[in-house]
């Protein structure tokens, strides 16, 4: 399980998911076919299921002085913040017909939980 903490009615800090070189793939054929994708945003209420955020546009962006490393990253809104609880967040990527199509949900192996305090 992954955490992230925020404060109520805050937009920092942006909410960001690295993606990991697992040496199984070509990461800079990933990277690239990630380019072409739209990546989005989800977050659920952790104990009622209801979303909260729905769909929204995510982004990708380069870890800071990597050029090979990179982060999906969701930048908070004013609106996201408004009431404290635990969240259940996800990114969806939706690969292009170009590279194949298909969608990748992250994280894959546990869950992303969100601390709204």
């Amino acid at each position: 399980m992954q955490e992230f903490y925020i404060n109520r009615n805050s937009t920092l800090p942006l909410l960001k998911m690295e993606l990991i070189n697992d040496g199984r793939t070509d990461f800079h054929k990933f990277y690239e076919l990630i380019q072409n994708s739209v990546i989005t945003f989800t977050m659920e209420d952790y104990d009622t299921g209801i979303i909260k955020i729905a769909n929204e546009p995510a982004l990708i962006l380069p870890k800071d002085g990597c050029d090979d490393e990179y982060y999906i990253v969701y930048k908070w809104r004013l609106r996201d913040t408004k009431q404290c609880g635990k969240y259940i967040g996800k990114f969806t990527i939706k690969f292009g017909i170009e590279s194949g199509g298909g969608t990748l949900i992250v994280p894959i192996q546990e869950q992303l939980i969100i601390s709204i305090q």
